[in-house]
């Protein structure tokens, strides 16, 4: 654990001639719940240095790698076909968290977010949560935590930091504490983000290159715009498609108490 502190501590020495290239890489388990109430467990990462990082699902980035260019979506189309014909689609790879957060620190967040049937690309200036550091510690991957609680965007989270790591960063679009956020949940109990993994990188932090299938929109305008799918998938579906949609009753129930990571948008 030491040996990786101390590469990060030379690497941020060196932050302003490797602007975009990442210090650490950090896997997370993003645990949520789907609006029929089932638990979704997705891995994400997050690639940092001090004054940048970007936060996305593997599978995704992948996708919209591949996507890129027209050989790429050929071949992910040929693989799309061969699954259907042996009957296996459910070995496709998928965009199941169409989610990039970029974090410039010294501007603004540049998000990516969606659903199966629309997504949205929004800014905003970055702003750091304003933390309470509390007395309570924990261990989280052989690293000392120490617990601080925010109120942001709707909800209240608790997170466990480490001043081991002094990137000052985390999961989605928490940050602003004298370390790096290993573990961070908020009080419902419906969204959770544990670190599962972290190492010293090189890596770029390269950006979206599925940007072109992301409509540009405003924060609050995308969750309103999200939640009408939810409680209405069938319209929403229909209106993506551009054909009528009709869903078997029992794939519409859902629970409505379950909400998105920001809930200010009502």
């Amino acid at each position: 654990m030491k040996k990786i502190s101390a590469i990060i501590s030379l690497c941020l020495a060196c932050i302003a001639a490797f602007a975009q290239t990442a210090d650490i890489e950090v896997s997370y388990n993003y645990r949520h719940f789907h609006r029929r109430g089932s638990e979704q467990n997705h891995q994400m990462i997050l690639l940092a240095n001090a004054s940048h990082s970007k936060f996305y699902n593997p599978i995704t980035d992948y996708l919209d790698s591949l996507e890129s260019t027209p050989e790429g979506t050929d071949a992910y189309n040929q693989m799309k076909m061969a699954a259907f014909a042996s009957g296996n689609m459910k070995d496709v790879p998928k965009r199941s968290v169409p989610m990039y957060v970029f974090k410039y620190k010294d501007g603004v967040f540049d998000v990516y977010d969606g659903n199966i049937a629309s997504m949205y690309h929004y800014t905003e200036p970055y702003e750091v949560q304003e933390w309470t550091v509390c007395d309570s510690t924990k261990n989280i991957l052989g690293y000392d935590c120490i617990m601080a609680t925010a109120d942001y965007h709707g909800r209240h989270w608790s997170v466990w930091f480490t001043p081991d790591i002094p990137i000052q960063d985390g999961p989605w679009k928490l940050s602003g504490l004298p370390g790096l956020i290993l573990e961070a949940s908020e009080s419902s109990g419906q969204h959770r983000f544990t670190a599962t993994g972290i190492n010293a990188t090189s890596r770029q932090i390269t950006p979206n290159r599925g940007a072109d299938h992301y409509e540009n929109t405003d924060r609050i305008s995308m969750l309103k715009t999200l939640r009408r799918f939810e409680d209405n998938p069938e319209a929403g579906l229909s209106a993506a498609l551009g054909i009528s949609v009709k869903l078997k009753k029992g794939d519409v129930t859902f629970d409505k108490t379950l909400d998105f990571l920001e809930t200010d948008y009502k």
